[in-house]
């Protein structure tokens, strides 16, 4: 398993989402919650760990590096 690393952050892809939640609970600092649009991933709690990635059924989660992630339309504005 990849250590973890804070250079990285968790993003959502919403197309491929299907809003299961197994990912919510396998997140140690709780950066993952369901919200009315969907799946939302808080940046600044998420270590970076990668729990939540292979559990996904849909392959809906992916991990982007933190330093291009407000440029990516995976990650919802604050």
């Amino acid at each position: 398993m990849p250590s973890v690393t804070l250079a990285q952050v968790a993003v959502v892809d919403r197309q491929l989402c299907d809003a299961c939640g197994l990912c919510m609970p396998l997140c140690p600092p709780l950066a993952i919650a369901m919200r009315r649009e969907g799946l939302l991933i808080d940046v600044a709690a998420c270590t970076g760990c990668r729990k939540c990635i292979a559990p996904c059924p849909v392959g809906a989660l992916s991990m982007i590096d933190r330093s291009t992630q407000v440029h990516d339309e995976r990650v919802a504005a604050a």
